[in-house]
């Protein structure tokens, strides 16, 4: 019963999933349950058991995985051997028994069944408790390599990116995988510590210079070996180098304040500034060392920069480690460096007692003391416990290991083939319940020489140049010369690009100050003798000015704030000569060239007396002779003339006052000036006043002269010689008369006068619709107005007689005054145009219609609007023809006069009668039926001549033929008569047929049927 029991169990576990798993011989396939010694889940395995037992997956590419979750057997007498593979003859992973459990068993990639083989052999002895392990299976991840594909900018010759700081990176990427890349995801790691960008393309920049390894990583969707998706098993490892701005130290000026009109040179100078990558960046932040009996404390540096195949193959490519620390009892410590890989080398073992690390505090608090840099490097020349030490710390101070570099307890060369890239980490062992302390900082320092090249580059300048300004006079390789026209600061760049691409630029501003200068000038020139001679000194504020007198020795004085200063000679008798030398301001001097000469001069007597005469006057000389006479200004412009040496004036005019000045060349003789006023002449002054019949005379000069004609006119004019008015004038013609006073002095005028002429009041009238327009002939400018005015509305323009608003018909008298000194009037009249009469109406007709005009003739007729329906209307009579039936139109008719008027009217055509009837053919002709307008006429069409007969007023056809079609019109007798013809068959003639004689016949049955 048991073989059998155990055979149905094992022919179940063949084809069992998702269930347990019992220890037996043979092979089951699933990825799940337990997995089972022979006891199950709560018995013990049996004695003398010898079984083998294969585990395979579902699927083919699958690998199966136990994990023993209980294990016990006897100890060395009970074994499970675990085999990679579907056979015993599989390479072994082990052998188990007792408490060594197998704990998690894969079946491994280069396995191609997936599955596991698991013996177990027990002796005769004892059992226990056996096995539990959780079945699962898994798809081993496939290969997966990142690649980039391409990029912009594109890579150098050596592979690297180079792109200046912002300079905008696209990076397109693709995965090649070993099987399938469905459902993959893509993620670049920029290598600038920011967070992943996903997708296969990406679009990036870099702010700060240096150098950063890109990676694209990629997962697909296999997450039975990695809940995220097996990942690529490469690295692409894109160098982006991002450009150093250079070093611009040295572009300078040789002087950047100038005076003006000096000239400076400027100096480009720019080194590159080389990137050296920090491999390893020192751990900072205060870390507390309490007191402890074997506490370890330990932080790390991450090293991430070596090619990852990279170890360290000389204890001198590690150049130091380096810790900033303190701490009150060295005698409590061991420090120690341990490599990536476990590697150990002592740094420092317990030596010194309560010797200080640093400026520890040893007041028994927490409180932190100063750190103190301690380096460690095979360069060093001792140990630290052999160090000199120094005082220091506090609470109290005391014996401090000197800071400095030393040699590590045990070599470097214990961390020889220990990975370049890893975690680095600073142990330190506090042995004793003594003291405390702080690590405040630490790092470790690799020989430069190992880093990949990549990691560290220097820029190089492929171009360099002064940016054109007009002020640059000269340049001679990058240094140039400038000289600035004007006051003011000058900036100029200096311009380079590296080979990265990058531009950069540095600039030079100078200052050119503002002009010094100075000049002079007399306060008064010429001065007289025994006056004072004062130089006024103008220029630059502050500035110190350097100058002679006449030659003599360098004086100088300094000007002040408004820029002046003020020189005087006392009393000087002869020129005084002022000659500026040069004037300083601050750090500048400019040169002077400016010369002031003051006249001294003689005095001389001018005294002297006018005299007046009738057309001037004359001199007399009452001092010192010699001088010269001259009109004082304002120099007259009546043609009075002066002689130069006596002083007589003629041509002067009378009445009128001269000033005449004498003097001498000398400034210091002020000339006399004396007046004199010409003996008064009379004024014959008139002026004459034109009149329509001569003119009127108003003295404006001296009364009580004579007017006289002259010359004497030969027409009636008169002349009252005592008033000077004309009479009698003839108008339009121009009279010349002279006003003569006698006296000592006689003089006399002569005026011309023009008689004013007749005026024009000349003018049409042209009539309008509403009023009339006028248009002047004569002189414009006058005054129109009805006369008399019919107040009936109408109005008229004073200006122009235009008459608005005046009623048709009605005739109007304007009349127009002209607005000159001799004004006329002048009637016209004018009627206005009458209205025009528009009206005319309409008769409608049967194909249009007739039009009456009751208004003016002669005007045109149009539709309005037009309906384009095929209708004409005859633009004189108003005719409609060919209009459609039932239609209704507007027509509009405007008058031709000179005031057109318009009126509109409408008309429908009359609809044409329905003529329309049926025939229906009887035995002799035919019947109709009148479907339209009754009372017509019915008439054959044509007549058919076979003496059949129609009705005129029924349409009935009779005694026509049979089989005979007859054609037949009906006309109506409406307003517009239509006609309708239709056409009718005669029935055919009945056929008579003769009918069969009966025949009887008898069955000889007397039963009374035949």
């Amino acid at each position: 019963m048991k073989k059998a029991l155990l055979i149905i169990f094992t022919i179940f576990s063949f084809s069992s999933y998702a269930q347990d798993v019992i220890m037996q011989n043979g092979t089951v396939t699933g990825c799940s349950g337990t997995f089972y010694d022979t006891g199950g889940p709560g018995g013990a395995y049996g004695s003398n058991e010898n079984l083998v037992l294969t585990i395979c997956p579902d699927n083919p590419g699958q690998l199966v995985r136990l994990d023993f979750t209980e294990f016990n057997t006897q100890l060395s007498a009970d074994v499970m051997t675990i085999y990679n593979g579907d056979s015993t003859a599989s390479p072994v992973f082990g052998t188990f028994d007792g408490a060594n459990s197998p704990g998690f068993v894969s079946a491994t990639d280069d396995n191609g069944s997936g599955c596991l083989t698991i013996q177990f052999v027990s002796d005769g002895g004892g059992t226990t408790t056996g096995w539990a392990a959780d079945i699962s299976c898994f798809t081993p991840c496939q290969t997966i390599t990142s690649q980039v594909d391409s990029s912009v900018p594109a890579p150098n010759a050596d592979g690297y990116i180079r792109v200046c700081p912002d300079e905008e990176i696209t990076l397109n990427g693709s995965g090649n995988f070993e099987f399938d890349g469905t459902g993959a995801t893509y993620e670049w790691d920029l290598g600038d510590g920011s967070a992943p960008v996903p997708g296969q393309s990406v679009t990036f920049s870099y702010a700060t210079p240096g150098v950063y390894i890109v990676n694209l990583n990629i997962r697909d969707a296999n997450t039975s070996s990695d809940p995220l998706g097996c990942p690529n098993t490469n690295l692409v490892n894109q160098v982006i180098q991002v450009g150093t701005a250079p070093d611009f130290t040295g572009t300078q000026a040789a002087d950047d304040t100038l005076c003006f009109g000096e000239t400076t040179t400027i100096d480009g100078v720019v080194n590159p500034v080389p990137f050296v990558n920090d491999c390893t960046p020192p751990v900072s932040g205060t870390t507390f060392l309490p007191d402890g009996s074997g506490a370890v404390y330990t932080t790390c540096i991450t090293v991430d920069c070596f090619d990852s195949t990279q170890t360290l193959t000389d204890p001198n490519q590690l150049l130091e480690i380096c810790v900033n620390m303190e701490h009150s009892y060295s005698g409590d410590l061991d420090i120690k460096i341990i490599s990536p890989n476990g590697q150990e080398a002592d740094l420092f073992t317990q030596a010194g007692g309560g010797t200080y690390f640093g400026g520890a505090n040893d007041d028994g608090s927490n409180t932190p003391g100063v750190g103190a840099d301690y380096c460690f490097s095979m360069s060093g020349t001792t140990l630290l416990q052999n160090a000199n030490t120094i005082t220091a710390g506090s609470n109290p101070p005391n014996a401090s290991w000197e800071p400095g570099t030393y040699l590590p307890v045990e070599s470097f060369a214990n961390l020889v083939g220990s990975p370049l890239n890893g975690d680095w980490c600073i142990e330190i062992v506090d042995n004793l319940a003594i003291d405390n302390g702080y690590v405040f900082s630490w790092g470790l320092n690799f020989d430069p020489n190992i880093q990949p090249p990549e990691l560290s580059f220097t820029p190089t300048i492929v171009s360099e140049s002064w940016d054109t300004d007009p002020t640059i006079t000269n340049v001679t390789g990058s240094t140039i010369t400038v000289a600035p026209p004007v006051a003011g600061v000058y900036c100029y760049t200096y311009r380079v690009v590296d080979d990265f691409g990058c531009e950069y630029t540095e600039e030079v501003c100078i200052t050119m100050e503002e002009e010094i200068t100075a000049d002079v000038s007399a306060v008064v020139n010429p001065i007289c003798e025994g006056d004072d001679a004062e130089f006024v000194i103008t220029g630059s504020p502050n500035g110190t000015v350097n100058y002679t007198i006449n030659g003599g020795a360098n004086q100088s004085i300094v000007l002040d704030a408004t820029g002046t200063a003020t020189v005087t000679i006392t009393g000087p008798t002869v020129d005084q000569v002022f000659n500026l030398i040069d004037i300083t301001l601050g750090d500048c001097t400019a040169a002077i060239n400016d010369t002031e000469t003051i006249i001294v001069g003689q005095v001389f007597d001018t005294t002297f007396v006018m005299t007046p005469t009738c057309d001037g006057g004359f001199a007399t000389i009452t001092g010192d002779v010699g001088g010269a006479f001259a009109f004082q200004d304002p120099q007259p412009t009546d043609g009075a003339v002066i002689n130069p040496v006596t002083g007589v004036i003629t041509d002067g005019v009378s009445g009128t006052t001269y000033t005449v000045i004498y003097e001498f060349a000398s400034s210091c003789s002020p000339g006399d000036i004396q007046t004199v006023t010409v003996l008064p002449a009379q004024d014959a002054s008139i002026v004459l006043t034109p009149t329509c019949d001569g003119a009127t005379a108003t003295i404006t000069g001296d009364t009580g002269g004579v007017f006289t004609f002259n010359p004497v006119p030969a027409d009636p004019a008169t002349l009252n010689p005592t008033t000077g008015t004309i009479t009698n004038a003839l108008q339009g013609v121009t009279y010349t008369v002279e006003y003569t006073l006698g006296g000592a002095c006689p003089v006399s005028t002569t005026q011309s006068v023009t008689v004013l002429p007749f005026e024009d009041a000349s003018f049409t009238l042209t009539p309008t619709c509403d009023g009339g327009t006028a248009t002047i002939i004569g002189n414009a400018g006058g005054t129109f107005a009805f006369a008399p005015d019919l107040n009936d509305g109408s109005e008229i323009d004073a200006t122009t007689g235009l008459i608005t608003d005046g009623i048709s018909g009605t005739t109007y008298i304007v009349e127009y005054t002209t607005a000159g000194p001799c004004p006329e009037t002048t009637s016209e009249s004018v009627t206005v145009y009458p209205a025009e009469d528009p009206t005319f109406s309409l008769t409608p007709s049967c194909t249009g219609a007739i039009a009456t005009i009751s208004g003016d003739t002669g005007g045109v007729f149009a539709f309005a609007p037009d309906l384009n329906d095929g209708s004409l209307i005859d633009s004189a009579t108003g005719e409609i023809t060919n209009g459609s039936p039932g239609v209704t139109y507007t027509v509009e008719y405007i008058t031709a006069g000179n005031c057109p008027a318009t009126s509109l009217e409408t008309v429908t055509v009359f609809p044409q009668d329905d003529s329309g009837f049926i025939l229906n053919p009887t035995c002799d002709g035919g019947i109709a039926t009148v479907t339209g307008l009754p009372g017509g006429t019915f008439t054959f069409n044509p007549n058919p001549g076979d003496g059949a007969l129609l009705d005129a007023a029924t349409g009935t056809i009779t005694n026509g033929q049979y089989e005979a079609t007859y054609t037949i019109d009906y006309t109506t007798n409406g307003t517009c008569p239509t006609t309708t013809t239709q056409s009718v068959t005669v029935f055919s003639q009945p056929i008579l047929v003769p009918p069969t004689a009966l025949e009887v016949c008898d069955d000889g049955t007397p039963d009374g049927i035949t």
